[in-house]
């Protein structure tokens, strides 16, 4: 009888290149499943991000999974209750929170908290973690990709090999593109899509809001978000038209001041409010769904596999979810690409097809004022058709 290969029987080595939820709670995931995983950071943590800051209800339940719910549940942030859509003329249409699947409150919390003490729990559960590592080029060889190029905080450049690869850099796609751009051996020739929107995001001081709630506010071009998070701040974070942007030259203070105070709401609770740290701004080209599987041994995951609407709250939700299944996929075929690619996009789309169709029809709600007001108030006259709406861009029932 025939011994079995060990080296055809070992586990993958895998290589996770952003530190966000989708690539951390991958690594964690496959941590706990005997995989040997690195996982690389451009930044070095605790650092603040562009993001709402909303972790919808049904992440409490992957955090319970990956270890960290008690951890995130103590880290000071605000339970939020109900979150209250304002069109401009200050009507609105509240969303509890009960409606979601969980525990019946969201929570809201910095990015710099809760990436941080997931990252922890990473190195807890064995992932190596590489900080202040940027990766600026791909290694080829006869079977497609089999490492990185990387360059650590003092400048020294590093290969780094591996067998299977995670684009978890979110809208950036930093590693997908390096693979395009040399498939198609035409670098000079690949462009960034024209900006469609800008989203900005600080957090304030001042800002006059009840504990337990989130507010969302329409306005011309776009729409903003705000909600208590931990130290008494509130997060503010909103995505306006490029062309609004441009007619202010981007100026997050001068936006507030013209388009969205014009929302009556949004200036009750924004004039005395003060950022206490400077602004972030990034430029988004598109919605919806990416490449899944740029290589055969390439992978993405969170917002580089899929960008959703902010306004839904379900984009945390959306990254930990696609960690999962592509966790799952791995642990299943790691050691037959084809079949793990296949079972990966598969799952993927049952899971999350209608949510992106269903927010690619009220994204055009949501950026036009007028729209939005008409729906705040029709979905306002029937409470069950406001949660039917919700529930469709949130994950089906059968858990599909």
């Amino acid at each position: 009888m025939k011994k079995k290969s060990q080296i055809g029987n070992r586990k993958s080595k895998i290589l996770i290149v952003g530190a966000g939820p989708a690539g951390t709670s991958l690594a964690i995931r496959l941590a706990q499943k005997d995989f040997e995983v690195l996982l690389i950071e451009r930044e070095t943590f605790p650092r603040h991000k562009l993001c709402g800051e909303f972790i919808s209800p049904e992440c409490l339940a992957h955090f319970a999974e990956l270890g960290v719910l008690e951890n995130m549940l103590s880290a000071g942030g605000e339970r939020i209750t109900e979150t209250r859509f304002y069109e401009p003329g200050g009507r609105s249409l509240t969303v509890p929170s009960e409606w979601f699947r969980g525990e019946g409150y969201a929570l809201s919390l910095t990015r710099a908290e809760m990436d941080l003490r997931l990252m922890n729990r990473a190195r807890t559960v064995g992932v190596n973690v590489l900080e202040d590592t940027s990766v600026n080029g791909i290694l080829y060889g006869e079977n497609g990709i089999q490492g990185v190029k990387a360059c650590t905080g003092r400048d020294k450049i590093v290969e780094i090999p591996a067998d299977l690869f995670v684009d978890a850099t979110g809208r950036s796609r930093i590693i997908s593109k390096l693979y395009e751009q040399h498939a198609k051996n035409e670098k000079s020739k690949i462009k960034g899509r024209k900006p469609l929107y800008v989203g900005f995001k600080t957090h304030l001081k001042g800002a006059n809001i009840e504990k337990g709630r989130c507010e969302i506010y329409s306005f011309r071009g776009g729409y903003g978000g705000l909600s208590p998070v931990e130290n008494g701040m509130t997060n503010l974070c909103f995505f306006i038209s490029a062309p609004v942007a441009r007619e202010f030259n981007g100026n997050a203070e001068k936006i507030i001041e013209d388009v969205i105070f014009k929302n009556k709401r949004a200036q009750e609770t924004l004039t005395y409010a003060a950022p206490v740290r400077d602004w972030l701004a990034v430029s988004i080209s598109s919605f919806g769904m990416g490449n899944l599987d740029p290589a055969l041994n390439l992978f993405s995951v969170g917002d580089s596999a899929a960008f959703i609407d902010p306004f839904t709250g379900s984009g945390m939700l959306m990254a930990l979810e696609s960690a999962d299944i592509l966790a799952q996929s791995i642990a299943a075929y790691h050691q037959m690409p084809k079949k793990l690619s296949d079972a990966y996009r598969l799952k993927y789309k049952q899971k999350f097809n209608r949510r992106l169709r269903v927010c690619s029809l009220l994204r055009h709600a949501a950026f036009v004022p007028n729209l939005a007001g008409f729906i705040i108030f029709t979905l306002g006259l029937s409470k069950s058709s406001g949660e039917i709406l919700t529930r469709l861009t949130r994950p089906r029932l059968s858990g599909n």
